[in-house]
């Protein structure tokens, strides 16, 4: 874990607050089932879960810079965010401890094949707030090498303000995932 993040309250209704995050779950956790491991990106079908896609990024870390690639980042999360994800670097859009945290959780999603769930809180210009739930799960290359993170962000509150800008991540709580499918290098 994080040093600057602090665990999550249990919840006895469920692990996650939005349905996208628990159908997420539950999609990547089958394909982990069928795997035997952590799923490969072959594995990962997005016609099996159309309504999942405008919430869904998916994040490689580019083998020779270390640095983090959104290769498809949806069109909810765009409008969450205020700013297109697709096609850009972390660095790009965030820096200083709110890039350090979310690197560290990519990096311990690939390393360790643990999957995290995360409830920040986005403040923006405006001053407006809201909380969102953020899932990240392990993807293999063909190789097995793991450098791909799934992942799902959904507004788990409403402010109802209209034209949000990007602004600050804060206020991270943080829960791993235990699985009951361990991760593996090969296949």
């Amino acid at each position: 874990m994080l040093t600057s993040q602090r665990p999550a309250e249990p919840r006895t209704d469920g692990t996650f607050f939005s349905p996208n995050s628990s159908k997420l779950y539950a999609y990547w956790h089958s394909l982990a089932l069928r795997r035997g491991g952590v799923p490969l990106k072959d594995d990962f079908d997005p016609a099996e879960i159309p309504g999942l896609l405008p919430h869904i990024f998916i994040v490689e870390k580019e083998a020779g810079t270390g640095r983090f690639f959104f290769r498809l980042s949806g069109t909810a999360i765009r409008e969450t965010m205020g700013v297109e994800n697709t096609g850009r670097y972390l660095d790009e859009l965030l820096d200083g401890d709110d890039l350090k945290n979310v690197a560290g959780m990519f990096e311990e999603v690939m390393a360790q094949g643990t999957c995290i769930r995360s409830i920040e809180g986005l403040t923006y210009s405006d001053r407006s707030y809201f909380r969102v739930e953020i899932v990240r799960l392990p993807l293999a290359l063909p190789d097995g090498e793991t450098r791909l993170v799934l992942g799902c962000l959904s507004r788990i509150e409403n402010d109802c303000r209209p034209n949000q800008v990007a602004g600050a991540v804060k206020d991270k709580d943080l829960i791993q995932i235990d699985n009951d499918v361990l991760p593996r290098k090969s296949f």
